[in-house]
C-alpha cells in the first residue's frame, strides 16, 4: 500500500510540472504578441496561471486519492490554460479596432459553449455508438491546422504584421481546444452514464 502511494505521487507532480511548463511557455508569448506592455500582460498571465494551478493543487487534495479524476481534472485545467493563453494574442491585436468586441464576446460565448456542451462532446468520445462522430474531431483538427498554414502564407505575402498569421492560427488550436477541455470535467459517474445512453 505504502509503495503505491510512493509511486502515485511523483507521477502526479510530473504531470503537474508538465502542465506548468507548458503554460510558462505560452504565458511568455501571449504576453510578447502583439508587442508593448509585456510585464503589465506578464503579470496577468501570471495571476491566471496562479489560478489554474491553485485549482489543480485544490482538487489534486480533493481527489489524491482518486488518480483518474484528479488526473482527468488537470487535463481539464491544462487544456482550458491552453485555451486562455493561445487565444488571448488575437483578441489583444484587434484591440482598438472594430472587430474588437465582436472577437472578445464571440471568445467569451465559445468558452461558455465549450462548457454547455460538454456531455454531448463527451459521449462522442466515449460512446461507441458515437465512433463516425468521433472522426469528425481528427479531421476539424487537421482542417485547422492547414487553413492556418494558408493563412499564414496568405498574410505573408500581402506583408501584414509577422505576428498576424501564427496570431489567428494559435486562436483556432485555442478554440478547438475550448471543446476538447470540458468533456475532461465530468465526473466518472456521468462518463459511465454516457457511454450507455
Amino acid at each position: 500500500m505504502m509503495s503505491q502511494n510512493n509511486v502515485a505521487k511523483p507521477i502526479a507532480e510530473k504531470r503537474l510540472g508538465f502542465t506548468v511548463v507548458l503554460h510558462l511557455f505560452l504565458i511568455l508569448g501571449a504576453s510578447a504578441i502583439p508587442e508593448g506592455r509585456f510585464f503589465f500582460w506578464l503579470a496577468i498571465n501570471l495571476g491566471v496561471e496562479a489560478l489554474i494551478i491553485f485549482r489543480v493543487l485544490t482538487m489534486w487534495n480533493r481527489y489524491k486519492h482518486e488518480t483518474k479524476r484528479y488526473y482527468s481534472i488537470q487535463v481539464y485545467w491544462m487544456l482550458i490554460g491552453f485555451s486562455i493563453f493561445t487565444t488571448m494574442p488575437f483578441v489583444r491585436m484587434s484591440y482598438g479596432t472594430a472587430a474588437f468586441w465582436p472577437l472578445l464576446i464571440g471568445t467569451i460565448l465559445l468558452f461558455l459553449l465549450g462548457h454547455l456542451w460538454k456531455e454531448s462532446i463527451g459521449e462522442v468520445f466515449v460512446n461507441p455508438r458515437k465512433v463516425k462522430q468521433l472522426v469528425m474531431w481528427p479531421t476539424a483538427l487537421a482542417g485547422i491546422v492547414i487553413i492556418g498554414i494558408v493563412i499564414m502564407a496568405v498574410l505573408r505575402i500581402k506583408s501584414v504584421h509577422p505576428n498576424v498569421g501564427i496570431v489567428v492560427f494559435l486562436y483556432m488550436l485555442g478554440v478547438f481546444s475550448i471543446f476538447i477541455a470540458n468533456p475532461f470535467s465530468l465526473s466518472e459517474e456521468r462518463i459511465e452514464k454516457l457511454k450507455g445512453e
